[in-house]
């Protein structure tokens, strides 16, 4: 077997490759030192498998973004599960993002390709596998618009998390504003309990939450200590 046939037998694995080398090529050269050549070279493949695998070295760069999201991805997917409520859970996930996504420079080199990543499918499905569920069960409660398409609302705060991961202020108060003053108004329900609100409600529930545990707490600690 020849080595271009090795090649296109085991395409996925390729694939892999070609990203995972990129991976390596940005951390020593940044991403504009980023050549479709090279990261062919590390991965072993000739040029022509790396652009038949990849089309060009703006894909190439996007999935090495994706790859590197995925761990923000998992702590935005454990992040919401602390959470009660759609509005704070996609709130918690805006705030974490916008603080840390511009810390990665592949990850700012796809926000900066906005309407073209914000379509991408993979972007996408990477969004609907963490908020997805969020918004339909947010729906289901009545707190989410269903006048929209569950697509086109993902896509919606897809752009606004980029907008807030380039704002010059990230902090976590600058995140919370962008959200409930633009945001929840787009997303909230026609009709029922306004999405500032609930977020307000669910505040205060595990901030009540929260103190019940603590005083339960210190009454099992003095009930140990005994009569003193």
């Amino acid at each position: 077997m020849t080595a271009a046939q090795a090649e296109r037998s085991d395409d996925g694995s390729v694939r892999a490759r070609l990203i995972r080398a990129a991976d390596v090529e940005v951390d020593e050269h940044g991403v504009d030192g980023l050549r479709m050549e090279a990261a062919a070279q590390r991965a072993g493949v000739s040029r022509a498998t790396a652009f038949r695998q990849l089309g060009s070295v703006s894909e190439l760069l996007i999935q090495v973004a994706l790859l590197r999201a995925e761990r923000h991805i998992q702590a935005v997917d454990h992040l919401v599960r602390t959470k009660k409520g759609a509005f704070a859970k996609i709130e918690a996930a805006l705030i974490y993002t916008a603080r840390e996504l511009p810390t990665d420079p592949a990850i700012v080199a796809l926000i900066a390709r906005h309407s073209a990543s914000v379509h991408h499918p993979l972007v996408h499905e990477s969004a609907v596998r963490v908020i997805g569920p969020v918004l339909e069960e947010g729906q289901r409660r009545g707190e989410i618009r269903t006048d929209v398409g569950l697509d086109d609302l993902i896509d919606f705060l897809v752009e606004q998390t980029y907008l807030a991961a380039e704002e010059v202020d990230r902090s976590e108060s600058s995140a919370r504003k962008r959200f409930r003053q633009f945001m929840i108004p787009a997303l909230e329900a026609r009709s029922g309990v306004g999405g500032e609100f609930l977020c307000h409600a669910h505040e205060v529930e595990q901030a009540v939450s929260a103190a019940t545990e603590a005083l339960e707490n210190l009454s099992h600690w003095l009930g140990r200590r005994g009569p003193g």
